[in-house]
């Protein structure tokens, strides 16, 4: 066996075992043949020395995901997970889009827009910005609105380059700023940016000739979420102090929360395996969840509240895990029970 046979190989791993047992060898034979280049001497040379080219490992890895994440024609157990990043993708936009929407409220709020409102806190107040092009910078970040609507819409790619536009400003604000010490280096920056990211990969989950999303419970969420987030939670904020120890991780610890006691009620209501996709998405959401909280706690060795603060968050991840731990186990002992990946067909990962 060559060298490039073995690295071939080595990527190979990336696939699902059963499908990887039935077409590898096929698979590394089209690859060792594109390399064939009429010259004995090259080709030994490639042989020895070369390696699989980028497209080639992408290939692969993308023929990995699909076959992972099904759509509404692949076997149980991988349309399960597939629905499952699916609806998890849906859920994380969604919440961002409901803070997006409540985020221009408070902007027009702030810059007196709204009359009827009495004036925002100090506190609560946007300070206007310095130019246009700054501004049109900082409204970058309401382009999860649009996304979340594009990607409903059954727009995909339209979605994850809308989402880009939120991510981008962002993260080249986060490394000016932390970088050249403007702001204290922190962690929550960079895993906000991280969980966006997520956000743009889990995306491509969406085939574009898979089950379209359901429009109208998902277009209605997204007022309904308007009325019972962004909404109360300003209010409250502008007149009770004490919940301002609730910061945006710990907002997600509540949201989840939340979603995992209704999804609980209705799973012990409805027992039927359709909600097997929504318990993996809810186990999904959990982990990330309790991954934010955790490696954002170092956020608060300098505040002056660091203590409360702390206690607060241990309270937060105890409560998130005595809610998701159930939920997760179930999840996961059902999805075991399902058939694994078929393997009646060949992928078409070689090329280069």
């Amino acid at each position: 066996m060559s060298r490039l046979e073995e690295r071939y190989r080595r990527v190979l791993r990336l696939l699902p075992a059963a499908y990887r047992q039935r077409w590898e060898d096929d698979m590394v034979a089209a690859f060792l043949d594109s390399m064939d280049t009429g010259d004995p001497e090259t080709t030994g040379d490639l042989l020895d020395h070369g390696r699989p080219t980028l497209p080639e490992v992408a290939s692969i890895a993308s023929l990995a995901v699909r076959l992972r994440l099904g759509g509404a024609d692949a076997p149980p157990r991988p349309y399960a997970w597939g629905e499952a990043v699916r609806l998890a993708t849906l859920m994380a936009v969604l919440a961002h889009a409901v803070m997006a929407t409540g985020g221009i409220a408070v902007a027009l709020w702030s810059a007196g827009r709204i009359g009827w409102l009495p004036t925002p806190p100090p506190d609560l107040a946007l300070t206007p910005s310095s130019s246009t092009w700054r501004a049109a910078w900082d409204l970058t970040g309401y382009a999860w609105l649009p996304a979340y609507l594009a990607l409903v819409l059954g727009h995909r790619r339209v979605a994850q380059a809308v989402a880009l536009l939120a991510v981008v400003p962002p993260l080249v604000t986060t490394v000016v700023t932390q970088t050249s010490g403007a702001v204290p280096l922190s962690v929550s920056p960079w895993a906000g940016l991280l969980l966006d990211v997520a956000l743009l990969l889990g995306m491509a989950a969406f085939p574009h000739d898979g089950t379209p999303v359901p429009r109208r419970p998902w277009l209605l969420a997204l007022p309904i979420g308007i009325l019972a987030v962004p909404i109360p939670l300003f209010a409250l904020q502008a007149t009770r102090p004490a919940l301002r120890l609730l910061d945006w991780p710990g907002l997600w610890c509540v949201l989840v929360t939340v979603a995992l006691l209704v999804h609980l009620a209705l799973r012990t209501a409805d027992r039927s395996a359709r909600l097997l996709p929504w318990s993996l998405a809810f186990t999904l959401l959990t982990a990330t969840t309790l991954v934010l909280r955790l490696v954002t706690l170092p956020d608060y060795g300098a505040q002056a509240q660091r203590t409360l603060l702390l206690a607060v968050a241990g309270a937060q991840v105890v409560v998130v895990l005595a809610v998701g731990v159930p939920v997760a186990r179930r999840a996961v002992r059902a999805v075991r029970r399902l058939p694994s990946l078929a393997v009646d067909t060949p992928g078409t990962a070689a090329g280069g």
